[in-house]
């Protein structure tokens, strides 16, 4: 791969229902003056139009801060939008096709759930894996059941390509995560129902450096 990548310790993902916000761009201004250098948007139900216009509004404010942003789902939109990557679960557009499409300077993340999983993704053309959800989660309709850190601890010894934890992961279960092996945790909730998400952005990267 070409692309020189590392993952920042606390990977947050957007979510306009749980933070009550008519834009992701809002959002991506605020992980970001908290200090987030990567940034996941995930939208299933915006207008596709709609949503690309946002999207170059939240690219356009990254460029300046030096951050990235990578979008979950959908290549089309990647590619349309101008945004560093993509993040795919296991129903979505297989990584070795997203991977043609989007060309080898592109970040793909890959979901996974099992250890099984863990073991064909390390295998795929991908910058890491996501694994989850670690704890019980609200955040995704039929979410697969919580696997705890003893199976992340497994999955990270067992996989060459860096694992981000998912789930339920909130400011006193990040050194868990991290500890476990994790090259990163993914934050949703936590930093989407926060009332100061820039502020709790921030907390969240202290937890990270264990103050």
């Amino acid at each position: 791969m070409k692309i020189h990548f590392r993952l920042p310790s606390i990977y947050p993902i957007t979510d306009k229902e749980l933070a009550r916000r008519s834009d992701h761009c809002s959002i991506v201004e605020d992980l970001v003056r908290g200090g987030a250098r990567l940034v996941q948007i995930r939208d299933k139900h915006t207008p596709a139009g709609e949503l690309l216009r946002d999207l170059g509004r939240c690219v356009d404010f990254a460029l300046k801060r030096n951050a990235r942003l990578i979008l979950n789902d959908r290549c089309d939109l990647v590619l349309c939008g101008g945004l560093s990557g993509v993040h795919l679960g296991q129903e979505d557009l297989p990584p070795g096709e997203a991977r043609t499409l989007l060309g080898e300077e592109s970040i793909i993340g890959f979901s996974t759930h099992t250890l099984s999983q863990v073991r064909k993704a390390s295998r795929l053309p991908v910058q890491y894996i996501g694994f989850g959800p670690v704890f019980q989660t609200s955040t995704k309709a039929n979410a697969s059941r919580a696997v705890g850190l003893s199976a992340l601890r497994s999955a990270c010894r067992q996989s060459p390509i860096p694992v981000v934890a998912i789930g339920g992961i909130g400011l006193q279960q990040v050194r868990g995560v991290l500890d476990a092996g994790a090259a990163a945790a993914a934050v949703i909730s936590a930093l989407m129902k926060s009332k100061n998400i820039s502020g709790k952005m921030e907390e969240f990267i202290e937890a990270a450096m264990g103050r």
